[in-house]
């Protein structure tokens, strides 16, 4: 078993801890929904480890892709103009660079990755239901706290330090890794959420219960992958060399 397994289960468990502390308060219907939720995710999060794994998540990330642009097109219904086709070039463009990301770098940097997104999204929430009282983007997302972006965050730079030697590196170069998934999967995360206010939606779609769609689970993971593609073809080509499984 790949080290970093333990590391997920572990904080798998610390999340489950959380959601029971942090839905304490909650009515009964809230705290069913956040469950429903929370286990949907715990289903997922093994659907893409296991995909690592076993070397097959480049189709794992084919179908959260194709998913994904579906679910576009389902939300934009088709709608002509400037902000719909600009949104669907960034989609696209994301995609793209993702699907490249899950063929260009070797299953443990993709974990490695993944177990920083899966605890940014937790976490974030989780902090954000414990500790959350400054709305962060009321207009966009009014669930989304300071707080719990806050929490989120030192929670994924973190683990990125703790487990930065399962893939040869430093703690402190872990932390710059934690920083910047942190920052690009809360870039994913408004934006997505951005535009499905936009669009005047709740949900992207039905298609997983509790998670509002592929776009709303998948929108941080998208958006990190889709960067650290961009970085390994540009920059750090060289660099990360030792992350890649073949031709960059």
């Amino acid at each position: 078993m790949h080290s970093l397994l333990w590391y997920i289960i572990f904080f798998l468990a610390l999340g489950a801890l959380g959601m029971h502390f942090g839905s304490r308060k909650a009515d009964r219907a809230t705290r069913r929904s956040r469950w429903l939720k929370y286990f949907m995710y715990i289903i997922i999060t093994g659907v893409v480890v296991l995909g690592m794994v076993f070397h097959l998540f480049n189709w794992v990330a084919l179908i959260i892709v194709l998913a994904a642009v579906a679910e576009w097109i389902k939300v934009s219904g088709y709608r002509a103009g400037a902000l719909p086709a600009l949104a669907f070039f960034v989609l696209l463009s994301t995609c793209t660079c993702f699907y490249l990301f899950s063929k260009a770098f070797n299953d443990s940097f993709l974990l490695f990755v993944y177990f920083q997104v899966m605890v940014f999204d937790g976490f974030c929430q989780i902090t954000g239901q414990l500790f959350g009282k400054t709305a962060l983007v009321p207009a966009i997302s009014p669930s989304k706290t300071v707080e719990g972006l806050m929490g989120g965050w030192l929670f994924c730079t973190g683990v990125a330090a703790a487990s930065a030697g399962w893939i040869a590196l430093p703690w402190y170069k872990g932390i710059l890794f934690g920083v910047l998934t942190g920052a690009t999967a809360f870039t994913g995360d408004i934006c997505a959420s951005w535009y499905k206010r936009k669009m005047k939606v709740k949900d992207y779609s039905n298609w997983l219960p509790g998670q509002g769609g592929f776009l709303d689970r998948f929108d941080s993971f998208l958006a990190a992958g889709a960067l650290y593609y961009l970085l390994l073809i540009t920059i750090f080509k060289e660099t990360w060399r030792p992350f890649v499984q073949g031709p960059a």
